[in-house]
């Protein structure tokens, strides 16, 4: 009878990284102006390996030659354009925002929906905030408040990823239920940069996530993770790190001594526990510091340059924790991961952490991919109050999807709504007491409505107290008994920054605005969860009555660079009605209710 194996293998393979692509032509330039300091270009012009590289480079510069071909570095990805400031990091993506594309990515790649993660593991060195832990956070992009799974976040960098290797696999025989386990590290290493002068931090250095999904099965045959194994070298302790203004501190050469001795010291360890001898790795997939260190260590170890795998290195710099689950990623993304390959990775970095795992890749028929919020409102029953606008109809087709039972509110144009699946179309006109009434009357059959959104809105002077104001306050009133899980309403950015010619409409929502803020906490006594979103100019909608000479100046003032597209905006209008956070918006809190902005920021004085 065969041995069964309990195997922990990569089931979902996920990364995201910063927008702005960083060439060393870039960072060259800054050179030549003075801004960054450090490279001589005069010590390499005349020297011999420089000349014969030269020879069938013509083109290419002493800096091309030394970052890209010497040190290994030939772009990275920053969340800001270069260079990084502190200001320009204000309004950037966050290592919170890349970690959540980076989960979202691994779980479609694992036909995984959230609710099937058992643990939530992140590690990185540039969050977001200081508390709450990062991870406890991004569990709140992906799960409803009724989800209890535990989330650990680990502040480590280079060998973060590592560490919770093993942490994922302690869990694992801990906690003989779980079966999926969401393993990642982000980081925006250039936030470090902003009082840099050196050249070498810019060569090197890149934002990105990456992460993976560990999965458990039961099989005849071991595959998956083989061993993980991990150090730490009190010797590396000050060569690199961030000091408490948030400042890179880092030792080149010294860096390079130790690494280069506890890379290799990592992976025999790993070998000697794995049985594996060095030969039989197909890949070196280390955490990727520069040619300067990685080579030496390859060399050390006897693994020929074909099997080093680099290419997270050239084209996404050194990012911490997130280059070797980035590499996977990368491989799996030019399906060169084949069946029964044996990996080995090894890492060493900051605060003298080092380790290393080896692997056995194995591929899998995976489910069908599927819609992630499919039927997520199954049983659900929503009314949306101004439905038949433009935003309130493709919301309730949004809704629709998602399995939701729609009680639909309109005034104009309520045909369109009856094409809609699972809605009851309702019928009232704002700016009249009895029509209000009646529509309230109404829904008394109604006796559970889980969700209550208000899409309703007017510019016209003449009504937009009533349309605005009046009557979502009234029903809510009425209602308030009947709603049971949540109320969201739509506002404006035209509440932050100034919007010519319609201060009825701005001032009708500030008004409302007010009234759910004051009424949230009473509302939380009763369950009720208040969210108020903000956006700012919507490519359809209320936005179209907005002539384009104003729609272009507030849009320039709010640093909206784009209309927000319909498709993405009902997307995350119908997420916020049951998950606690939604990428991309900046959140706040009035009172009880959780206030939304989309599409801009507040303006910082930085």
């Amino acid at each position: 009878m065969k041995n069964k194996y309990i195997n922990y293998y990569f089931s979902g393979f996920g990364y995201s990284a910063g927008k702005y692509k960083i060439k060393n032509s870039d960072i060259e330039e800054a050179i030549n102006k003075g801004f960054l300091q450090g490279f001589s270009s005069s010590k390499l012009e005349k020297s011999e390996n420089f000349l014969k590289f030269k020879e069938s480079n013509p083109e290419k510069t002493t800096f091309d030659y030394f970052a890209g071909y010497k040190m290994g570095f030939f772009e990275r990805h920053h969340v800001t354009p270069f260079p990084p400031t502190a200001k320009k990091l204000y309004y950037a993506e966050t290592s919170l925002d890349l970690a959540v594309k980076a989960i979202e990515q691994a779980l479609k790649d694992s036909c995984l929906v959230a609710g099937e993660i058992d643990a939530w593991m992140i590690s990185t060195v540039s969050p977001h905030e200081q508390a709450p832990g990062i991870a406890a956070t991004i569990k709140s992009y992906f799960v409803d408040f009724d989800n209890h799974t535990p989330t650990f976040s680990l502040c480590s960098g280079c060998a973060g990823f590592n560490m919770n290797l093993e942490a994922a696999i302690n869990y694992f025989k801990t906690n003989p239920k779980a079966k999926n386990i969401v393993v990642a590290h982000t980081e925006t290493m250039s936030s470090f940069l902003k009082n840099r002068i050196k050249f070498v931090p810019f060569v090197t250095f890149g934002d990105a996530s990456a992460a993976v999904i560990i999965s458990k099965t039961e099989s005849d045959e071991k595959f998956g993770i083989q061993s993980v194994v991990n150090f730490h070298d009190l010797k590396m302790l000050d060569y690199v790190g961030v000091n408490k203004n948030e400042d890179l501190y880092m030792d080149d050469s010294l860096i390079k001594d130790r690494a280069t001795i506890n890379l290799p010291i990592a992976s025999k360890a790993c070998l000697e526990k794995t049985n594996w001898t060095v030969e039989e790795i197909d890949l070196l997939v280390p955490h990727q510091t520069g040619n300067v260190i990685l080579q030496p260590a390859a060399e050390e170890l006897g693994v020929p340059n074909e099997k080093l795998y680099l290419e997270a290195q050239n084209y996404y710099g050194n990012v911490s924790g997130s280059t070797v689950p980035l590499s996977l990623a990368l491989l799996n993304e030019q399906n060169r991961l084949s069946d029964n390959m044996k990996i080995l990775s090894a890492t060493a970095g900051v605060g003298g952490n080092f380790g290393a795992f080896s692997y056995i890749t194995r591929s899998f028929k995976k489910k069908n991919p599927f819609n992630f919020h499919l039927n997520e409102l199954k049983g659900k029953s929503v009314l949306v109050l101004g439905a038949s606008g433009k935003i309130g109809y493709n919301l309730a087709i949004e809704l629709s999807n998602r399995g939701a039972n729609l009680l639909l509110h309109g005034n104009k144009n309520t045909k369109k709504l009856t094409d809609i699946r699972n809605a009851t179309i309702f019928k009232a006109d704002f700016n009249d007491t009895d029509s209000i009434n009646n529509f309230i009357n109404s829904l008394a059959d109604f006796r559970d409505i889980d969700y209550l959104i208000n899409a309703a809105g007017s510019l016209n002077d003449s009504e937009a107290m009533n349309i605005n104001f009046y009557g979502p306050v009234n029903i809510i009133n009425s209602l308030i008994r009947q709603i049971k899980l949540g109320i969201l309403s739509i506002g404006t950015a035209a509440e932050d920054f100034e919007l010519e010619g319609f201060d009825s409409w701005i001032s009708s929502n500030r008004a409302f605005h007010g009234y759910l803020a004051s009424a949230s906490g009473e509302f939380l006594k009763y369950g009720i969860r208040t969210v108020y979103l903000q956006p700012g100019i919507i490519e359809i909608g209320l936005s179209e009555q907005i002539p384009q000479k104003y729609k272009f100046k507030f849009m320039l003032s709010t640093g909206q660079a784009s209309c927000l597209n319909i498709s993405n905006f009902c997307n995350n209008v119908a997420n916020s009605l049951y998950l606690p956070k939604v990428l991309d918006v900046q959140y706040s809190y009035e009172n009880a209710m959780l206030v939304g902005r989309m599409g801009y920021k507040l303006e910082v004085d930085i």
